[in-house]
């Protein structure tokens, strides 16, 4: 990668005798840097035993005169360091340097620049650098702008010198030789010139290879065994220039011996300076060598290419390989037992070149065994747990090719001894029951994690129990084996899970069997899961966690009496002398209320609802069992009763006054008795309450136009007044209460759709009820039209039958009326129960019709007039009885006639085309109508597409028919 400095600033560079613009450029990756002089000096003509080094005036070149009018010639040398480019790729080097003055700008004069030896102490005129090669000539002045810039390109001589090391570069600037006398040709200029470059470290290769085998090479007189199949070419880099993002490398590869077949790829970064490239190894034929390389390449230079790597192709698979074992013969027969290892070999199956083996169980192959020398066979040890196994094994060359996979299925006899655990926790007594059904079985080992195998007598009957002690919390492997003498016949094993937690027990809060009550007094029994335990912590879900202390057997009881109704978690842990503490026991359990439950979704406990008279359903339930009945009261009301269905029951009661009122409900229960009472307080909202039989209450009714009565109910006490607002009018209006503390107004709805009615009363005080919104719906009066056909595409043509589809929200109406195009009016009754009224027409003429409709009440009352536009075309129509359009007829090889029939005026003929095939045509007689006939040569459907032309050459829109020749 190259880091690229920016410029300073912009400047002019004459570069021959064209003007370029250098600007401040955006970071790239290579270096950019602009090196500026390390000494400098002139000499003069007219002093040419002195030398000026490093003065602080400027540098003259060419001829000029001093104050006393005599003539100098001079001539600049400037010293740089070069060393930074040693080893470096460069890609730009321009010296640079500014003007100060010219004795003449109207004219190009040509400026040298030389590379010279380096300047010495004692440089003068009469003893100048020696020039060894001109850098070039550029003109300044002209066009170019004067005073400016002078710019030479220096990349080849840099180059050069930063490849032989050298640390210096040294140039003379100066007026050729025929001009240096002329005092036209005389400059000054700024001693300060800079060389800018942009140069690259190239990057180098350390190490070529395989993915895999990892990193392998080959050489050529022992090159990696490949298989014919991808493999990915591997190259790592390294690269002076630390910021260098953009590795990537370059692979190439041939035949040995047939480089003409060289092929080159380039990789993928994958970050480290390394890159891989996927190779096709497939594409050489087996037993080929092939040589292959890299190089790296940083977006910019490339290294030199490696050394090469060689891999001889295998494109051959070993061959199945064979398997045995004499524990365990492929027989059919149950051999050996459960747990029971055995020794199974496999062979390679002359495959000479066969390296190892996988296996594995059920058709995955994931164990490795090596074999000792290529084609050796090998031999493993495998226990089988299972009545039924099989083993899968395959083998693999040196190329990595595999074999096909083998099975082998074998049989095994069920010797694992049963083992039944009971953890009795940490450091307390545990068991361990084992029997076995295998006859002549006379001990059992068993053995706890790392523990040293314990041997224990087996019982007559087969069985023994042993008792065991489990020092530490966590899973621990059990290996129990069986043995008839000194001969393991079978074995069982298994991760025993050991916790410390305490076992917590209750008979009063015992879920799903028994439910603890509110009020009712309870008790857990906590019991250790260690040993040592002389206190319990516990905690009801997330109460603080509170102590009781262990009776002198570790235990300890737990009274409590709940309060609230509740699925609960009682955490609990134990404390040990030694301050060990137990993991946490949840134990969960539910606690039930013995008073009823009360709900209801009009009147909520919490906030103001409903209002006086409305009615509300409120529903009982409870948990306890032998429910009766429930016995209920509304405020100082009657008690009344009500039958539960199973434990549930819903009444319905209507408040009689707002603010608060209190619903208190009781369980009886089958025995007589009754449950605490459950009191259930909420609010009435204190809103009045609107009524309206023409327009009820979230629902619709009426129309525009059509006056409705509202009656206002008083939700609270001495109401005189009631200020109402109807949405859309905005304006509030105020009507007197009766004595009875009613009013009832009359609204005549402007527009269809919900409206808003909010009503407040006043008392004689002035004080102000709570706000009711009333929302109901005027009834649209139109008749809504829909159909295929709309104003804006034509459809159809003349003779079509158009469906259109009328409904409207006045339910009153029983018929309606239509009619086209201003035509006689025409009437359909209203469908039955259904929305929407289906009303046929045919198409009278093309461009623009008009549907119009209303609605007629059995009363003879009309509903406004609705006019539907729509659009006509020119399409002619297609009939046939033989293949009805859409349907399943006919048959293959049954004939049909299709007769078509002209859309609009003067159709002369039709063309016609069947499933996109070639046209046809046909003339149409005098009225505009033709028959063709057509015999399906296949079921399935089929589609006729036709259109008319008029006798001036007008086509018409098309129109497609589409059928079903049935399977006959």
């Amino acid at each position: 990668m190259r880091v690229r400095r920016l410029l300073a600033a912009s400047l002019g560079v004459v570069l021959g005798a064209g003007l370029v613009s250098v600007t401040a450029a955006p970071a790239q990756a290579y270096q950019q840097q602009e090196v500026g002089k390390s000494g400098w000096a002139y000499t003069d003509s007219q002093l040419p035993k002195k030398s000026f080094l490093n003065t602080s005036g400027d540098a003259p070149i060419g001829a000029w005169t001093d104050a006393g009018g005599k003539k100098h010639k001079s001539r600049s040398y400037f010293s740089f360091d070069i060393s930074r480019f040693s080893g470096t790729v460069i890609h730009k080097a321009d010296l640079v340097i500014a003007e100060r003055s010219a004795a003449d700008c109207a004219s190009a004069q040509p400026v040298e620049l030389w590379r010279v030896d380096e300047i010495k102490a004692t440089t003068s005129w009469d003893s100048a650098p020696r020039r060894r090669e001109l850098l070039g000539t550029v003109q300044a002045g002209g066009e170019a702008t004067c005073p400016g810039y002078l710019a030479w390109d220096i990349m080849p001589a840099l180059q050069k010198l930063a490849k032989q090391g050298k640390k210096t570069l040294t140039v003379e600037i100066r007026v050729p030789h025929g001009y240096e006398g002329n005092l036209s040709h005389g400059r000054k200029l700024r001693p300060f010139p800079a060389i800018r470059s942009e140069f690259n470290h190239a990057p180098t290769v350390t190490q070529i290879g395989l993915e895999f085998p990892s990193w392998s090479c080959g050489t050529k007189d022992k090159p990696q065994p490949v298989g014919a199949r991808n493999y990915a070419f591997m190259v790592r880099g390294a690269d002076a220039d630390p910021n260098d993002y953009n590795y990537n490398g370059q692979f190439a590869a041939w035949p040995v011996g047939h480089e003409d077949q060289r092929s080159e790829l380039f990789g993928s970064s994958y970050g480290g300076a390394l890159s891989k490239v996927t190779w096709d190894m497939g594409q050489y034929p087996h037993g080929t060598v092939v040589e292959w390389t890299a190089r790296a390449y940083d977006g910019h230079d490339y290294s030199s290419w490696a050394k090469p790597c060689f891999v001889k192709i295998d494109g051959e698979r070993p061959a199945t390989p064979l398997i045995s074992s004499v524990k365990y013969p492929d027989d059919g027969q149950s051999h050996g037992g459960s747990g029971v290892p055995g020794t199974f070999t496999v062979k390679a199956n002359g495959s000479s070149d066969v390296v190892g083996y996988y296996w594995g169980r059920f058709g995955e192959t994931y164990n490795y065994v090596a074999a000792p020398r290529p084609g050796a066979d090998v031999t493993f040890e495998y226990t089988p747990t299972s009545f039924v196994e099989y083993l899968s094994v395959r083998s693999v060359d040196s190329a990595s090719n595999s074999s096909e996979v083998v099975g082998y299925r074998f049989y095994v006899k069920s010797t694992a001894p049963q083992v039944q655990v009971t953890v009795g926790g940490v450091d307390l007594p545990s068991k361990l029951a084992i029997s076995t059904n295998v006859e002549g079985v006379t001990e059992f080992g068993y053995r706890i994690g790392d523990g040293a195998e314990v041997r224990v007598p087996v019982d007559a009957d087969g069985t023994t129990d042993v008792p065991v002690v489990f020092t530490q919390s966590g899973v621990v492997r059990l290996q129990v084996r069986s043995y008839v003498g000194t001969e393991m016949v079978g074995a069982y094993s298994e991760d025993v899970r050991v916790r410390d937690t305490p076992v917590v027990e209750s008979a009063d809060f015992a879920f799903p069997d028994h439910d603890g009550v509110v009020d009712r007094a309870g008790s857990f029994t906590f019991r250790p899961g260690r040993a040592g335990v002389v206190a319990y912590e516990y905690a009801f879900l997330y109460d603080e966690l509170q102590r009781i202390d262990a009776a002198a057997d570790g235990s300890a009881v737990l009274r409590w009496t709940p309060t609230e109704p509740n699925w609960y978690t009682l955490n609990v842990r134990s404390i040990s002398a030694d301050g060990t503490v137990s993991e946490v026991e949840q134990y969960q359990f539910n606690v039930i209320d013995t008073k009823p439950n009360v709900s209801s979704s009009t009147y909520y406990e919490y906030g103001a609802w409903g209002g006086v008279g409305i009615a509300g359903e409120f529903n009982f339930d409870t948990a306890m069992p032998d429910v009766d009945a429930y016995v209920y009261r509304l405020n100082d009301g009657p008690e009344q009763i009500t039958d539960p269905e199973y434990s549930w029951a819903r009444v319905t009661l209507t408040p009689d006054h707002s603010g608060s009122n209190t619903l208190t409900v009781r369980t009886r229960f089958l025995d007589g008795s009754f449950s605490p009472t459950r009191t259930y307080t909420f609010e009435v909202s204190d809103a009045p309450v609107v009524t309206s039989s023409e327009y009820p209450e979230n629902a619709e009714g009426g129309q525009p136009g059509q006056s409705g009565r509202f009656t206002f109910n008083p939700g609270r006490s001495g109401t005189v007044e009631y200020r109402y607002v109807l949405e859309y009018s905005g304006e509030e209006q105020v009507v007197a209460a009766g004595p009875d503390g009613k009013a009832t107004i009359e609204i005549t709805p402007a527009h269809p759709g919900y409206t808003l009615l909010t009503v407040t009363s006043r008392t004689a005080d002035g004080t102000a009820s709570a706000e009711r919104r009333y929302y109901f719906r005027v009834r649209d009066p139109r008749v809504n039209v829909s159909s295929a056909y709309d104003e804006y595409t034509p459809r159809g043509g003349i003779g079509a039958v158009g469906r259109f589809g009328v409904y409207t929200e006045i339910g009153e109406v029983t018929t309606f009326e239509y009619q086209l195009n201003g035509g006689v009016w025409q009437s359909v009754p209203k469908t039955p129960d259904a929305l929407v009224t289906d009303i046929s027409v045919t198409m009278d003429r093309n461009g623009a019709n008009v549907f119009s409709v209303r609605g007629r009440t059995e009363a003879g009352e009309y509903t406004p007039q609705t006019d539907y536009p729509f659009l006509v075309g020119t399409a002619p129509r297609v009939s046939s009885t033989t293949y009805p359009e859409s349907q399943w007829a006919g048959g293959v090889g049954v004939p049909g006639e299709f007769t078509f029939a002209q859309g609009s005026p003067g159709v002369v003929e039709f063309e016609y085309t069947i499933d996109g095939g070639e046209p046809a045509t046909v003339a149409a007689n005098a009225t505009g109508v033709a028959t063709v006939t057509y015999t399906p040569t296949s079921t399935s459907s089929h589609t006729f597409s036709v259109r008319g032309r008029t006798a001036d050459g007008v086509w018409t829109d098309p129109t497609n028919y589409y059928f079903l020749v049935d399977f006959s």
